[in-house]
């Protein structure tokens, strides 16, 4: 079960909060969001016919939504829900690589590149430059895969490639929280083998999907697993969320839509 692997990083992480004094409150939200949303993934299977292009319009829509609300310091990332704020990119933009890998098999040329240029510049003045390069990976190595013309395929890669570099030229100036960005650095501080442990489960995650997607031939699995690889390596840097390990719903539920699509067959085109 891919959600299996979600649960090694996230108990990790429990642990280093426990021993930080974070509140009961704080830790307990991860676990119930991996069991709440991984039931309704599982009950979502029971639904096909998604459309792709819905999927990812859905996806563009969300996050340009972050800039209707208040910004953090001048950072635009952020839903606010009844209950918990929703980091948009996050949470759709795994669901998003899954419809742009449908769309580009089946070489919808237009649905393809506006949406990657709408998101990739959304993320770009966001900013959020951990999220972006996430992105930016699976959608290069599936741009270059599928079978767009050549000048189109490289001119739009071009173009992600640097809308990539520009966000990393202009990181935010927020502090990182230490149950969120900073969950490593707390880990490392008590223990040495806590925070060894905690760098193999966050690569346990992307390994898992793009082994799966190997054996399988799906390329659906190796995209999400090139994207959790890119953002596991980003939050080594103390500065972004650390994915299922460090607190927050939004992984989760972005981890959770993707098992949903991708084991849902029948997403149209």
């Amino acid at each position: 079960m891919p959600t299996a692997a979600i649960l090694v990083p996230c108990v990790l992480g429990i642990v280093g909060m426990i021993n930080d004094g974070i509140p009961v409150s704080i830790w307990m939200q991860n676990p119930i969001y991996i069991a709440v949303f991984t039931f309704a993934a599982c009950m979502g299977m029971r639904i096909v016919r998604i459309p792709a292009r819905a999927v990812l319009a859905a996806s563009a829509f969300l996050i340009a939504l972050t800039f209707l609300g208040s910004d953090i310091g001048g950072v635009h990332r952020w839903l606010s829900l009844p209950g918990f704020t929703l980091n948009a990119g996050a949470a759709v933009l795994p669901a998003s690589i899954v419809a742009l890998r449908r769309l580009a098999d089946e070489r919808r040329t237009v649905w393809c590149l506006c949406g990657t240029a709408s998101i990739a510049g959304m993320l770009c003045m966001q900013p959020d430059a951990s999220q972006l390069l996430a992105f930016a990976l699976p959608v290069l190595v599936l741009l270059i895969d599928g079978g767009f013309h050549r000048a189109v395929k490289w001119s739009v890669s071009c173009v992600l490639v640097l809308l990539t570099l520009l966000s990393w030229l202009h990181l935010d100036t927020l502090v990182p929280a230490n149950h969120t960005e900073g969950i490593l650095t707390l880990l490392h501080k008590q223990s040495v083998l806590l925070y060894l442990a905690g760098i193999l489960s966050l690569l346990l995650v992307p390994a898992g999907l793009v082994i799966r997607g190997i054996r399988e031939n799906r390329k659906c699995w190796t995209d999400i697993g090139l994207y959790y690889a890119m953002l596991s390596i980003a939050a080594f840097s103390g500065r972004f969320p650390v994915p299922f390990m460090g607190y927050g719903a939004s992984p989760i539920l972005g981890y959770s839509i993707m098992i949903w699509l991708c084991h849902t067959d029948d997403l149209s085109l």
